[in-house]
């Protein structure tokens, strides 16, 4: 029988490589070009890729050699088992395929070439959050977030559709809906991450809520308006996932002469981490047409690791860089031995880890006087209020994965459902934002709903093992910033091993401990 899973995974591969290397190629240029052709070749590549995957046979065979236990070895066991996982998560007829590939593109041009009017002006995103996060007046801001939020309404029909064939294929394989088929396929159990972010929703409401109230008051007295006139668009931030301004300071001035390019060298040369290869093959800054976002992708599991931004010389992309990066130096130190289907992170929630530790560090006080350079009492004074404000962040962050995760639990619960008011409701409950007074889809603003469906809740399982992460690198190597211990470490226990185990044994293996949200819960308490 081990020669039939040899078998198996030789022939497999064979074909899926070449297939993965062409998707990637199509992604990659239809994201940095936005041109009609481009996103068409990526339809074509992505259907290819499902056509491959979603073939009964190679499913069935994927399954009995899983289920029978023939592979020798756990490295070959945990081959076949992703290989199955790969089939198990793609079953679907040709007519579903065509359908969602065609809607995928269309509203995939749609998200990348959306560029709103604003009182005569066609807006980029980065230029719509300028005027969020800086403007005092708040016609200027209402104007700015309502803009932001056409795109939606543009898109939300053909959400709902994919929300729909999503679950239909699901459901002829016994799922419940995609939602769940997903997160079983994602080796996430549904009981245990919402038992978890039910302990989180608890353990962050009192901390929350004052949180909120001093936002509230800074933000009222900003606009000069009263507390209980505020709305979703005074908040800095187009869907309030992120921490607005705590203090006086002017964060931005420490940036305006300074290359987010640098910095983020700077920052992986104190790791020992070479990332000037990845900076090469990177699109770094933005143009017309260009996915408006940011993303690390690896091409072909062999070294082309590359990052996609849209860099301005500000703190938000400084810590953008550095997030994607993070993600890059994970798949770029993979153990270049281990088998193609293995050659990947353990899974998105332990790339998104390293990801936000990474990120984060335009706040830490070791970062202000290393890498910015600032004079000692500037840096004291930066970091205590980046201390404050990365808090908040991750008190801001999580009830909004909150609200994300639920919401898309409704979405494939019941896509005809009332979905617009059903958004609001969560908003106002997780974080405490009072409705606008019209109802539209703004919930469809949000890409990851159409793109990267069932994906949130990653980037909060990815928190807790930051927390966890950033609690034994500095109790082992004392601290990040600086020390090429810390990318030892990181390399040794996180990268290296790959995908060779499930998350929660990787993430155990990597800290010694399973994963615990209290070194979250005691950060943000």
């Amino acid at each position: 029988m081990s020669s039939e899973v040899e078998a198996f995974i030789s022939d497999t591969e064979s074909k899926y490589i070449p297939l993965h290397k062409a998707l990637m190629k199509a992604m990659w240029e239809a994201a940095t070009t936005g041109k009609p052709k481009a996103i068409e070749r990526q339809k074509k590549a992505q259907a290819k890729m499902m056509r491959f995957w979603s073939d009964p046979e190679r499913f069935a065979s994927a399954k009995q050699l899983h289920e029978s236990g023939a592979a020798e070895g756990a490295v070959q066991a945990r081959h076949i088992e992703r290989l199955y996982l790969a089939a198990a998560k793609a079953q679907q007829d040709e007519e579903t395929i065509e359908r969602v590939t065609e809607l995928e593109a269309e509203v995939r041009k749609q998200y990348y070439n959306y560029r709103p009017e604003v009182a005569g002006n066609r807006l980029s995103d980065n230029e719509l959050d300028d005027v969020i996060r800086t403007s005092r007046v708040s016609e200027a801001v209402r104007s700015a977030w309502l803009a932001s939020k056409e795109v939606g309404t543009q898109v939300a029909q053909k959400v709902r559709e994919l929300a729909r064939l999503r679950n239909a294929a699901a459901q002829a394989h016994g799922f419940r809906d995609h939602f769940q088929r997903m997160l079983i396929l994602n080796e996430i159990d549904e009981d245990e991450l919402f038992k978890t972010f039910a302990h989180l929703e608890k353990a962050t409401n009192k901390p929350f809520k004052k949180l909120k109230a001093r936002i509230d008051a800074l933000r009222a007295e900003r606009f000069a308006i009263k507390v209980d006139a505020l709305k979703p668009w005074h908040y800095g931030d187009r869907f309030f996932q992120s921490a607005p301004e705590l203090s006086d300071l002017n964060t931005q001035a420490l940036y305006e002469d300074k290359d987010p390019v640098q910095l983020a060298l700077a920052t992986f040369d104190g790791l020992g981490m070479e990332v000037r290869d990845v900076i090469e093959r990177s699109d770094l800054y933005a143009r017309e047409g260009k996915n408006q976002h940011a993303f690390c992708v690896d091409m072909d599991r062999e070294g082309d690791v590359r990052t996609l931004s849209n860099l301005q010389p500000n703190e938000r992309w400084t810590g953008t860089l550095l997030h994607e990066l993070g993600h890059a130096v994970y798949d770029k130190y993979i153990d270049a031995d281990l088998p193609f289907a293995l050659r990947t992170p353990s899974h998105s929630l332990t790339t998104e880890a390293i990801a936000m530790l990474m990120g984060a560090l335009t706040r830490d006080l070791e970062w202000l006087r290393q890498i910015l350079q600032l004079p000692e009492e500037e840096a004291q004074r930066y970091a205590k209020a980046g201390e404050e404000r990365q808090r908040a962040g991750k008190l801001i962050f999580t009830r909004w994965c909150l609200v994300m995760t639920n919401f898309e639990r409704a979405l494939y619960g019941d896509p005809e459902s009332e979905l617009n008011e059903h958004w609001w409701e969560l908003v106002e409950r997780y974080q405490l934002l009072s409705p606008p007074e019209r109802m539209a889809p703004d919930w469809a603003a949000k890409i990851h709903i159409a793109l990267t469906p069932v994906y949130y809740q990653n980037y909060e399982l990815g928190a807790l093992v930051a927390e966890q992460a950033r609690h034994h690198l500095e109790r082992d190597v004392g601290g990040v910033v600086g020390h090429e211990g810390a990318g030892k470490w990181l390399i040794e226990r996180f990268f290296r091993p790959g995908a060779r185990e499930v998350w929660g044994a990787h993430v155990k293996s990597a800290t010694g401990e399973a994963l615990k949200p209290r070194y979250f819960i005691k950060a943000v308490s």
